[in-house]
């Protein structure tokens, strides 16, 4: 037998049960036997944006789909393809190397591949956004349980929600690990996402030019004591980052990145995300405990019950 021309997709990816991760690698009744067993699924919602010019412009999908791996292989959980072009706020246009996809027509993806991930059985839908559009995809939730008619728990999570702990830390001289600190908030291809890539995918950093080309600083219309950082972290601002018209990367940031990514070490990275994988994969394991496969609460509405559209019983006009 020849070999497969991509390891990605054309070898099986196993979870630590000896079963599939990935939904695309699965045949129909490997689907129908998982969803028997755990009916969880994660959607990656990633991007593809300019990341500088020491990362990959799939960061942010790559992570998101490296977290999820691994959190399927501790629990059995499935994969499914994932999404890799999102939705961006108006400062990340233009830049070479991002493709954004405007707001309605994310919800609209998202919400139609929920209904039929649904349809296949996966009664328990985790949304894993890995982009900055976490404004954007609780609409994409409410679309399928309103407009596809859904019937699954839906839930819409970003993995940096899962170490807001630990993202807080930055800059205070704490330490998230023993000797290890993160010097600037979380932003944007900076110190923490940079870190991050180059530990779930190390191979795609350029550490020559991250040395030579990784500081840039963090230039504002509104100082950061009235604006979050990326991520949401701090919960005393007034606005959340996307709720601010920021300055145009374009021509602020033409080099693609915010901050100072110089300070990026795979071992931030590392902190960073086991802990997200041990923590989300202690809910998943909660989860299937507290609502075996095919069990979930009640999340939809039946129409017939509303009253705009009653009574169902009518008389003839008079002649």
């Amino acid at each position: 037998m020849s070999a497969p021309l991509s390891e990605r997709w054309g070898k099986p990816v196993l979870n630590k049960f000896g079963k599939k991760i990935y939904l695309d690698q699965m045949t129909m009744k490997e689907i129908e036997e998982r969803v028997k067993e755990n009916d969880v699924v994660f959607l990656p919602v990633g991007s593809t944006e300019a990341h500088g010019p020491f990362a990959p412009v799939g960061e942010d999908t790559i992570i998101g789909v490296s977290i999820a791996e691994r959190v399927a292989y501790e629990t059995g959980a499935t994969v499914a393809p994932p999404i890799p072009y999102g939705s961006h706020p108006s400062h990340h246009y233009g830049m070479p190397g991002t493709i954004p996809v405007k707001a309605t027509t994310l919800i609209e993806y998202v919400a139609d591949v929920i209904r039929w991930l649904s349809n296949a059985g996966f009664k328990k839908i985790i949304v894993w956004n890995s982009h900055g559009q976490e404004y954007v995809l609780p609409i994409a939730k409410d679309v399928a349980i309103l407009e596809r008619e859904v019937h699954a728990l839906i839930l819409v999570t970003s993995w940096w929600k899962w170490v807001q702990d630990l993202l807080r830390k930055a800059g205070t001289g704490e330490e998230i690990a023993p000797g290890v600190k993160l010097e600037t908030p979380f932003v944007h291809a900076d110190e923490v996402e940079t870190s991050v890539t180059w530990y779930v995918a190390p191979d795609l950093i350029d550490e020559e030019s991250l040395k030579k080309e990784g500081d840039w600083g963090v230039v504002k219309a509104i100082p950061g004591s009235y604006v979050n950082t990326a991520g949401n972290v701090f919960p005393d601002r007034p606005f959340n980052w996307y709720d601010v018209s920021h300055l145009p990367e374009f021509y602020y940031y033409k080099k693609g990145f915010v901050g100072w990514a110089s300070k990026a070490h795979p071992k931030k990275g590392e902190v960073l995300v086991e802990e997200v994988i041990k923590r989300v994969s202690e809910f998943v394991k909660w989860l299937l405990s507290i609502y075996p496969p095919g069990k979930i609460p009640r999340t939809w509405i039946n129409y017939g019950d509303f009253f705009y559209n009653k009574p169902n019983e009518w008389v003839e006009p008079p002649k």
